[in-house]
């Protein structure tokens, strides 16, 4: 079982715009098809993507779904991705997860905080575009994920 955790692509400046409806900026679209294109070469066509509620996420997981090929009913709006959740909100949701590769799209620093829990140590930092793919042998659980690899988009 495999997990793909991404942070949103570059986003645009919250000028006029409540956080939460900022979109992905041109060459962050740009930068994260490319990351797309290599999570794909890669063989980790997520079966689902979970993604936050705001624009950018959803943006993101678009982009990656394209890559895919991914039907329509393959993404799904996950509340526990929100800005501000906690690990505590994201691990009883993954430990329900039953497909080959799943892929969750959110915010910092949930995201480099559960790709570091699930391994069990080290410290990662995600930038806007990175995905990680951690790999599990039945379930996901607390420091049971092995990093199989890292993805930033410069």
């Amino acid at each position: 079982m495999r997990l793909l955790l991404i942070r949103h692509a570059r986003a645009a400046a919250s000028h006029h715009l409540p956080d939460a409806e900022r979109p992905l900026t041109d060459e962050g679209r740009s930068e994260f098809h490319r990351v797309a294109q290599n999570i794909v070469g890669n063989g980790a066509t997520p079966g689902f993507i979970f993604h936050s509620p705001a624009r950018r996420t959803t943006e993101t997981a678009s982009i990656l779904a394209a890559a895919g090929g991914l039907p329509a009913h393959a993404l799904d709006i996950a509340p526990w991705l929100a800005l501000g959740s906690g690990c505590q909100n994201v691990l009883p949701m993954l430990a329900q997860l039953t497909a080959e590769v799943t892929a969750i799209v959110g915010h910092e620093p949930i995201m480099s905080s559960l790709t570091a829990l699930l391994m069990g140590s080290g410290r990662v930092s995600f930038s806007p575009g990175t995905s990680a793919c951690l790999e599990f042998d039945r379930t996901i659980e607390v420091g049971q994920g092995r990093l199989l690899w890292m993805l930033e988009p410069r």
